[in-house]
């Protein structure tokens, strides 16, 4: 029920109100006619009270019941109504702190409170407010003041008075913060841009199909490589001719070399997690606390708000230059708490809640937001559209974006492709557990209820959680078993999906080839090679190497877009650490020392080069459309698949048998990767029959 003359209760415990006369409403302190109580006569701990007079948002609500005593009830059941969304909802571009001139213009959306107060200091910390300016309510719950001599480089919050009591809160929209982000910062964006920032573009992508992403954490990329002068942060990216002790070129370099298309980035906003003024602990970054600001601790100097700023361009800006594309991962399904700065704005508007009244926590985090709510929908949508005009970055990735509905994630791809129709945009898509109806989450049963914005390089794509669990077991189980470690047989299937681009029928959902990302590693679970060791006890070095040759072979060769977690192709480990997110950064980090000319490392490395090298040459592999790929079996159980269209061939042998398999070609083909080898030049070429290695993988081109 939405309406503006209900509030709803939630009592415990299970409490039955005989007569009307045994409960009274107040509104700040003034007694309102109620009209009707949903749960008269019943023994229940939660009902619905209806009032003969029109409820207003700002004003504090308190429910008396006879014999129980008084909560605060905010009127949280307006927010859907039709009457809310006509008068209070918001479709300003001006929220937040704007510079005009020698003024600033502060503008906050806050409809349920009763009065806001800027306050207004010289430094992101350890000061008092110089200044309390009284904020004024106007049109749609926009709260605005203007103040002179007032610009660049000042800090602020406001202090909201709502019927919770007033709290400090970060603007919700600030673009730069101070240390530990507990103070917006009022930011002339123009100087903070680095030198050529004008001419910096996006990186061209014709499609999702041809890129190649590699995930990485800020810290992990550099933090132990000893030549750096910048370990664990931003600038880390902008630095070339880095190289490790054997001599082999590391940092971007490294990845230029490697031939991937896109570097994806774990959360870079500003999170709550890591105190930025020692940068001592370590974590991922999944807990947002300023979306729209950029996290201090990768930063030279997390004090200044500037300064993350220009570093962060100056980090895209390389990568830019080096031709790599930046992904950054977004996370707007939770925030660190349930009372985060938007909760201190307009308590209980941005989030979901169960039937009782408690937090949903569908994510697992205890504070599901609400992306169903006009407000929080257009605050997703102009953080992403933020990001990708302000600092140019190429693509986005959806935590847990199974829990955002459809027509959000609609409204996004929309927004982003007329920024840049060239943007990626994926998530993960999980089925999940969630109080909004289920018909309208944007999993990877419904995704394909997408529309492609045309002329957009792809729609949005979700990861491949069926391949992945075939190649490698289930995440969820210890030690996991599947194609590429031992369990082939039950997993063919899922296999098949997978190197179809999930066009095919497979696990309850399908989506075009350039909408699915294929991968066996990210940041969460073991990393391969730790899988590898545990679930392969007793096989030698090179048997799990073979494993791990097989598995990224079938992901190469799979339509869609390849992903995969930095240093998987270096053979990672995190000493079998399946959730590393605060762990240490000796866990954490990624060991460019393991890389010499004559190390196991050096050549996976390399085996990976070739595969990419390999898809980018043979357009069959990257395509989306006008490919058809059928499958067939070799003698011992694995898989043959033959791709045609578009005037090209290709036929893929997978054996992961322990034994020897054959198969015979029809006619001359090319072979341009085997078990050990791989690249876009021929190895050789061959007809009739050939001898498929064990756990191993071969790829003919005509």
């Amino acid at each position: 029920m939405t309406s503006f003359t209900t509030l709803q209760y939630s009592i415990t415990p299970r409490t039955k109100i005989e007569s009307l006369d045994q409960i009274k409403v107040y509104a700040d302190g003034e007694q309102m006619e109620i009209a009707q109580l949903s749960s008269l006569g019943k023994n229940v701990s939660n009902g619905i009270i209806t009032l003969t007079e029109r409820l207003d948002p700002s004003k504090k609500y308190t429910v008396v019941i006879e014999d129980y005593g008084e909560e605060v009830v905010i009127p949280t059941t307006i927010f859907d109504s039709e009457e809310f969304i006509k008068n209070y909802v918001y479709d300003g571009d001006d929220l937040g702190a704007v510079i005009h001139g020698t003024s600033t213009t502060f503008k906050v959306w806050a409809p349920t409170a009763s009065e806001v107060v800027l306050n207004l200091f010289t430094a992101g910390n350890d000061c008092e407010a110089y200044s309390n300016v009284l904020m004024t309510l106007g049109e749609k719950g926009v709260w605005e003041a203007t103040v002179e001599n007032c610009g660049h480089g000042i800090y602020y919050t406001y202090s909201v008075t709502t019927a919770l009591g007033t709290q400090e809160a970060v603007d919700p929209y600030a673009q730069a913060c101070g240390v530990n982000g507990n103070r917006g910062m009022v930011v002339d964006l123009d100087s903070t841009d680095p030198a050529g920032w004008g001419n910096d573009k996006y990186v061209n992508l014709d499609k999702y199909t041809d890129a190649v992403i590699w995930e990485v954490h800020v810290r992990d990329f550099s933090n132990k490589v000893t030549s750096s002068a910048y370990p664990g942060k931003y600038l880390a990216f902008t630095e070339t001719g880095l190289k490790n002790n054997a001599g082999i070129g590391i940092g971007v370099d490294y990845l230029t070399n490697l031939g991937i298309t896109h570097v994806h980035l774990q959360p870079t906003y500003d999170y709550a997690s890591v105190d930025e003024t020692t940068c001592d602990d370590f974590n991922w970054g999944y807990d947002p606390k300023n979306y729209n600001c950029v996290e201090g601790s990768y930063s030279t100097d997390p004090y200044h708000g500037e300064v993350r700023i220009n570093e962060y361009k100056q980090m895209v800006q390389a990568m830019h230059n080096a031709g790599l594309g930046v992904v950054v991962d977004v996370v707007y399904n939770h925030t660190y708490d349930a009372n985060s700065n938007l909760n201190k704005v307009v308590p209980y508007y941005y989030y979901r809640y169960t039937s009782t009244g408690a937090n949903s926590s569908a994510s697992g985090c205890g504070n599901d937001t609400a992306s169903e709510r006009y407000m929080f929908r257009k605050y997703m949508i102009d953080s992403v559209t933020y990001w990708a005009k302000e600092y140019n970055v190429d693509g986005f990735r959806f935590d847990l974006m199974g829990l955002h509905d459809l027509k959000t994630m609609q409204l996004i791809e929309q927004a982003l492709h007329a920024i840049n129709p060239d943007a990626i945009i994926y998530g993960e898509a999980w089925t999940m557990g969630s109080t909004i109806d289920g018909s309208a989450q944007a999993n990877q049963t419904q995704i394909n209820k997408i529309t492609t914005t045309p002329g957009a390089a792809g729609g949005i794509a979700v990861f491949s959680d069926a391949l992945r669990d075939a190649l490698k077991g289930s995440v969820f189980d210890k030690v996991p078993h599947g194609y590429i470690n031992g369990n082939f047989a039950p997993n063919t299937n899922n296999i098949r999906f997978g190197l179809s681009g999930g066009s095919i029928a497979g696990p309850g959902w399908t989506v075009n080839n350039a909408c699915v990302i294929n991968y066996m590693s990210c940041h969460d679970n073991m990393t391969l090679w730790d899988i590898l060791l545990a679930s392969c006890e007793g096989e030698t070095v090179e048997q799990m190497m073979a494993r791990n040759r097989l598995g990224i072979g079938i992901v190469m060769t799979s339509h869609g877009t390849p992903f995969f977690l930095a240093g998987e192709e270096m053979m990672r480990s995190k000493d079998g650490d399946h959730n590393s997110y605060n762990s240490s950064d000796e866990i954490n980090n990624i060991d460019w020392e393991v890389l010499t000319e004559t190390s196991n490392e050096y050549q996976m490395m390399l085996y990976y080069k070739g595969l990419i090298e390999m898809r980018k040459e043979y357009e069959i592999f990257r395509a989306n459309s006008g490919v058809s790929v059928s499958f067939s079996s070799l003698p011992g159980g694995g898989i043959v698949a033959k791709y045609e269209g578009n005037g090209s061939q290709a036929v893929v042998l997978i054996n992961p048998n322990g034994f020897e398999d054959s198969y015979t070609l029809d006619g001359e083909w090319k072979l341009v990767a085997n078990g050990t080898q791989a690249g876009a030049d021929v190895i050789s070429t061959a007809s009739g029959a050939v001898t498929v290695d064990a756990c191993s993988i071969m790829v003919f081109v005509k």
